[in-house]
């Protein structure tokens, strides 16, 4: 099942359409979808997981690593923000209600991931 839905993702993502579903989250639909929960996607064409903590920690991975990278997260101005050591990024989120996927829109990448209940930190 999940490499059915990574597998969408990855089409998704290959793509780059704008679909006229999509609908721009706020600060608060980012917080209520992330924190405490894990997300499942695609990122620059390489499946990803990562986990927010309700203290503001992040952990993100992609499949070919051993180990997570340690970040911090928070929500500004209808963004995500993330800072892995080299500095904040903000990021809009976006979602696609009738297909059931999110994007991080960046300025030069869509990367569509699926919201999971809780810590689900595995490919």
């Amino acid at each position: 099942m999940k490499t059915s839905i990574l597998s969408t993702l990855l089409l998704s993502a290959l793509t780059f359409t704008v679909n006229a579903s999509e609908v721009d989250l706020t600060s608060k639909e980012i917080k209520k979808a992330f924190t405490g929960n894990s997300i499942s996607g695609v990122h620059y064409k390489q499946k990803t997981v990562q986990y927010f903590s309700k203290s503001g920690l992040t952990l993100w991975m992609k499949a070919d690593d051993k180990a997570p990278a340690e970040g911090q997260w928070k929500v500004e101005n209808n963004q995500y923000c993330s800072d892995f050591g080299s500095g904040w990024g903000c990021y809009k989120v976006v979602s696609d209600g009738a297909q059931g996927i999110y994007y991080f829109i960046g300025k030069d990448f869509r990367a569509p991931f699926i919201v999971q209940t809780g810590y689900n930190f595995s490919f």
